[in-house]
């Protein structure tokens, strides 16, 4: 199996999506991941075994694109990025209000750094 990633800029991953949609590919997952102050998010393609990630970095603050109106699944994995990330993303077909996994009085973006315990001195590896 083949993998390339094609980095982009957040305000081209509609088009670009789009263009993957065009020739037949599917939508097979997303990752987000934290680095420092910006969130790193990855679109996984797929066609005849040929597997190309999207990927786009942003600041945390800052709003993506939705896919949704491209690719109607969308809206389950980047509700669950939304919701255990903070990733703000515009334009979410169906928008779960950050009641997809959370209860109510839960900790927002659990996933978030600034939300993990931090390790104390004599309990780090290494």
């Amino acid at each position: 199996m083949k993998v390339d990633t094609i980095k982009t800029s957040p305000e081209a991953i509609v088009a670009s999506a789009q263009k993957y949609f065009d020739d037949g590919c599917r939508l097979v997952a997303a990752t987000c991941v934290e680095e420092g102050e910006e969130l790193r998010v990855i679109y996984s393609f797929d066609r005849e075994l040929s597997l190309e990630n999207l990927e786009i970095s942003t600041p945390r603050e800052k709003a993506i694109p939705s896919l949704t109106g491209v690719y109607a699944c969308a809206f389950l994995i980047e509700n669950e990025m939304k919701e255990l990330f903070g990733l703000e993303i515009d334009g979410l077909s169906l928008d779960l209000g950050g009641r997809m996994y959370l209860v109510d009085g839960a900790e927002p973006a659990p996933m978030a750094d600034h939300n993990k315990p931090k390790a104390k001195e004599d309990e780090k590896i290494g």
